[in-house]
């Protein structure tokens, strides 16, 4: 039988090797048996040679010897897009999966099986690990896998005789932003030792760090006038690598921009400074062995190997740089030979699943599972789901315990239903494989989905959160949010966005009110500048809150001059008052006691009032500002005082249905009349819909949405068969959907109006039945709506 040739790659962009079984001599025949570690870096990168179609790419050692990329020096070879770093091309931004694979290729080809180390952590993310299978399948390496470089490490221990059956080893490996610590198990499998890993590593940053001790020796390398095209040269040096790793630096000789030569020589550098270890973040204790993995050399292997031994108590032995290679080539031979490579765990996954005593997790993949390396999980029971009929769509709650926050993905089922159907939900995954495939099918329909998770919508709310509100009875439907974004705060193809306008309105004599206004008020993509919460993006920084703050202020005091009735630029009209009334929550609270004070005016002159249009900006900008329970308070009861009969559709409706639809406090200043009041208008505004144009239907269900939220004060509050108001609501919202369904000839704008809410109404009706299943009804009906 042909031997077969192995491989076991270590390409970390860092200090590259490769292991093979395999030597190869120019001119002779490869010769199988004796290892053999190809080596390059540091700081290893590919570049590009040849012109036009014959273009290609090389990594490896050929590319660590090339002039391609140094700099203008060396003419058009030296370009910089002829070089790229490996560090780069691991990262999931650069999909140019080909050029990744000529690092690969610059050190072995033609292994029958080939084994690729990768990082705990952020640097070995799911997407990170489908991005080096991908590099892999592009470069035509057969049966390619990942492990995890201290499974490899303890491979290689294995392979040494340093570790027996039944010891636990700590893996201590050196990563980019400082250490990785694992515990592994050594039990024995099918006559062989592999190693068992049981949890993620745990990730200490500190200055020991690949990249912080990089970022040191190029300061160094360039010297005190830091990076300028003069410089440039000094800082792809090959030194910069050597000195950060601790390795021997010998003069280097460079060429610069203008092709002068030049000296570079960090002979003296001592990069062991740098390596600083927290004290109290290791935890060791109950090793049998520590492992130290590091591709550093000489003192800095030296210091790192001291900082951890004074922090164990067991063992430390200082692998050699080239040791996940080589584990990495003991793995691909176990691979070839059928043998146990390793065991792994699964990060944890559950949905949420219905029964007789309600909402509960269900794990697709149980907390204690352990799989062998290679081979494919299936959960061993689906996850049981239904699909309420009239549905044309399934929500499916998610938690991933490597990846939190919890997830909701809706999935299109083409058609809505006559009659309920059952799903069945599971998961595959391999470990170190990329993402786990997530399933579901619907045998009734005969129709099979495949679930994205990174299009699922991330759900803030813990886990326990979630399941209490998919309680299958009166359940409450989510506060609204209203999410900001950097959409509206940048430049678009048809108008500034708002860094723009508050780089020149605080300078300007006469501020645009108006426009900021309606900046505030757009909502590109779903997301407005501010958050109804009040919240501004992360991407916001310091100047640009505190030029929206220096704005806020002179709003506020133009706003205090018209109440005072003075007259100067602002002050004609209430542009200023919309400005501060969109920052939602954010708006200072004087506002909000303005505005209640306008409301009750009793003579109804008032600055806020120049025309009837005026009070929809107050009863509206009320409703969006409040902050504090006790300031709900004291506008809930100036709505309730006042002629609900004669309220306005979009002024005390709009109002009261922001007021119980954003806030979880203001349902429950509600006592049960004022409920039935409520419903009253409620559906009183139904009705004056029915048989029109429901140009006028906005805030309807809105506020019935809202009422829905009196349950977290009456768990059982509008549900049908205990509250006889949902049985009013049932009727009017049937004679609403009768009437939009049965129009003969509805026009352009009605049938518009039609698509939007009728799935609004059959929600409405199943949260009324105790059917509910759309927590984010409110944030729906805020979409239909255009609110």
């Amino acid at each position: 039988m042909t031997e077969k040739k192995l491989c076991g790659f270590d390409i970390n962009g860092w200090r590259d090797f490769v292991a093979r079984n395999w030597k190869s001599v120019p001119g002779e025949e490869e010769n199988i048996g004796p290892v053999d570690i190809v080596p390059s870096g540091p700081l290893s990168s590919v570049v590009k040679v040849g012109e036009g179609d014959r273009t290609r790419w090389i990594g490896g050692p050929q590319a660590d010897g090339a002039p391609h990329g140094l700099g203008g020096g060396w003419g058009d070879i030296g370009f910089q897009d002829r070089r790229v770093f490996v560090r780069k091309l691991l990262e999931v931004q650069d999909n140019d999966v080909g050029r990744l694979a000529s690092c690969f290729a610059g050190s072995a080809r033609g292994g029958a099986y080939n084994v690729l180390s990768i990082d705990e952590g952020a640097d070995g993310s799911e997407a990170v690990q489908e991005h080096l299978l991908a590099a892999l399948t592009a470069g035509k390496y057969r049966n390619g896998s990942l492990v995890w470089r201290p499974v490899l490490a303890a491979l290689y221990a294995i392979e040494q005789g340093l570790v027996g059956e039944g010891q636990t080893i700590g893996v201590v490996g050196q990563d980019r932003y400082g250490l990785a610590i694992q515990r592994l198990r050594i039990r024995s499998a099918r006559g062989m030792l592999a190693p068992e890993r049981r949890e993620a590593a745990t990730h200490i940053s500190c200055e020991a760090g690949y990249e912080n001790l990089v970022l040191k020796a190029r300061t160094a390398a360039i010297g005190g006038d830091g990076f300028t095209p003069r410089t440039a040269h000094r800082a792809i040096a090959r030194s910069v690598g050597r000195a950060a790793l601790g390795m021997v630096c010998e003069p280097e000789i460079l060429r610069a921009q203008n092709g002068d030569w030049d000296v570079l020589d960090l002979n003296c550098y001592d990069s062991s400074k740098f390596v600083n270890v927290p004290q109290d973040n290791i935890n060791l204790n109950g090793c049998d062995l520590v492992l130290l993995e590091t591709l550093t050399e000489g003192s800095v292997r030296d210091r790192l190997t001291s900082e951890i031994r004074t922090r164990s108590h067991s063992t430390v032995s200082c692998l050699p740089a080239n040791a996940v290679a080589r584990g990495a080539l003991s793995a691909a031979q176990r691979a070839g030979s059928g043998a146990p490579i390793f065991f792994d765990f699964l990060p944890r996954m559950s949905t949420v699943v219905y029964s007789a005593d309600g909402a509960k997790n269900f794990d697709l993949i149980r907390p204690d599972e352990t799989l062998e390396a290679g081979r494919t999980y299936r959960s061993p029971e689906p996850a049981s789901l239904a699909i309420p009929a009239g549905q044309q769509n399934i929500s499916v709650y998610l938690r991933k315990e490597a990846a939190p926050p919890p997830r909701k993905a809706t999935v299109d089922i083409g058609a809505s239903l006559a009659e309920p159907a059952d799903v069945s939900l599971w998961v595959e995954q391999k470990p170190a494989a990329g993402r786990a495939r997530i399933q579901l099918e619907a045998p009734g329909l005969g129709r099979h989905f495949i679930i994205d998770w990174e299009e699922a919508q991330e759900d803030g709310r813990s886990w326990e959160q979630i399941i209490q509100s998919l309680e299958p009875r009166a359940s409450i439907p989510n506060r609204l949010i209203l999410p900001c974004g950097m959409h509206a705060w940048e430049d678009s193809e048809r108008s500034e966005g708002m860094l723009s306008l508050l780089e020149r309105e605080p300078h300007r004599s006469k501020t645009d009110w108006d426009t900021l206004a309606a900046k505030l008020s757009q909502r590109p993509f779903g997301q407005y500048c501010i958050s109804s919460d009040g919240e501004l993006p992360t991407e916001v920084g310091s100047e640009d809150r505190r030029r929206l703050d220096e704005l806020t202020d002179k709003a506020l005091d133009i706003t205090r001059r018209r109440l005072r009735g003075e007259t100067g630029p602002g002050t004609e009209d209430n542009a200023a008052l919309k400005f501060l009334t969109w920052q939602f929550r954010r708006c200072p609270p004087e506002v909000a006691t303005w505005l209640m004070d306008c409301i009750e005016t009793t003579d109804h002159h008032h600055p806020f009032v120049r025309h009837q249009a005026s009070w929809v900006l107050v009863y509206q900008g009320l409703g969006r500002i409040l902050q504090d329970e006790e300031a709900e308070r004291r506008a809930m009861g100036i709505l309730l005082s006042s002629d609900i009969e004669a309220w306005k559709w979009n002024r005390q409706s709009a109002g009261m249905a922001f007021l119980l639809s954003r806030s979880d406090t203001a349902p429950l200043h509600l006592e049960r009349r004022d409920v039935e009041k409520l419903a009253e208008r409620t559906i009183a505004d139904f009705r004056r819909n029915i048989g029109a144009e429901y140009t006028m239907f906005n805030y309807a269900p809105f506020l019935l949405a809202g009422l829905l939220r009196w349950r977290l004060k009456q768990p059982s509050a509008l549900l049908s068969g205990v509250d006889p108001l949902a049985g009013a609501f049932l009727r009017v919202i049937e004679d609403a959907e009768t009437d939009l369904v049965g129009r003969r000839t509805p026009n352009a704008n009605l049938q518009r109006r039609r698509a939007k809410f009728l799935p609004i109404l059959r929600d409405l009706k199943a949260e009324l039945l105790g059917e509910g299943t759309n927590p984010d009804l409110l944030l729906d009906i805020y979409g239909a709506g255009g609110s």
